[in-house]
């Protein structure tokens, strides 16, 4: 089966591309990324340290030097994994949808892509594309779920996985979810990276389901109830912090 990865430039990513690969060998595998999640904006210091932090990460797993640029970390991944890795600012146009025709994809899987998905890129792969998202559905649609569960107090977080149909954010036909207890003693990066232990086996389980039976079952998503949540700003990284709450 020819599978295309999209992925977003962060270290959360590549620790679920490298825990997924092992997993669903014998797949031919291509990957594209995106270098942020929507539209340019400012971003908070908190958020700025945490990718900072998360770099730094990325560089000692690759045993890199500390000043080592994200073309040279791509670069060093995508040969550590053994898979090509190019960068796209979305698939709906431009290189990233002449890369994903060329490719011709027969199932396509989202992991924290920073672009909204449009007809012409839905339609392409006789599969479908699948949303591994890193918050439970329909409560936590948007970006960074565990930060904002974290922020809410709540007891649990999870993960959903969801069938990508439309332009909805994560309002598609859910496959599978799992909530999961939210340490709030635990750093915002340790328990997302946890989340991803849990979520990406069963994501490998769906994608072979998906490739021996066509469609699994699906459940309602319920996404009008539920509540979307764009990037903190940084009265809320403010909020984060003054709770006690650690981004790492």
């Amino acid at each position: 089966m020819r599978l295309l990865l999209l992925i977003n430039r962060d270290f959360p990513s590549y620790y679920a591309l490298g825990r997924l690969l092992p997993l669903i060998q014998g797949q031919t595998v291509r990957v594209l990324q995106t270098a942020q999640v929507g539209a340019p904006r400012a971003v908070p210091r908190a958020l700025k340290r945490l990718a900072s932090h998360e770099q730094s990460l990325l560089q000692a797993q690759l045993s890199l030097p500390g000043h080592a640029d994200w073309p040279a970390l791509q670069s060093a991944l995508a040969q550590q994994l053994g898979v090509p890795i190019t960068t796209v600012t979305g698939v709906n146009q431009g290189l990233g949808f002449e890369r994903m025709q060329s490719f011709q994809p027969d199932l396509v899987v989202s992991i924290r892509f920073g672009s909204i998905l449009r007809p012409a890129a839905i339609n392409l792969p006789r599969l479908g594309v699948l949303n591994l998202h890193s918050g439970l559905l329909p409560a936590y649609r948007g970006v960074m779920a565990t930060f904002w569960s974290m922020l809410h107090q709540r007891s649990h977080y999870g993960y959903s996985i969801h069938d990508i149909i439309d332009e909805g954010i994560d309002t598609g036909p859910l496959i599978e979810h799992e909530s999961l207890p939210l340490d709030l003693d635990q750093d915002y990066l340790n328990q997302l990276l946890a989340l991803y232990q849990s979520a990406v086996p069963r994501l490998a389980r769906i994608i072979e389901q998906r490739e021996a039976a066509g469609v699994p079952r699906r459940l309602p998503n319920g996404a009008t109830t539920g509540g979307y949540y764009s990037t903190p700003t940084a009265s809320d990284c403010a909020q984060f912090s003054g709770l006690g709450l650690r981004l790492f």
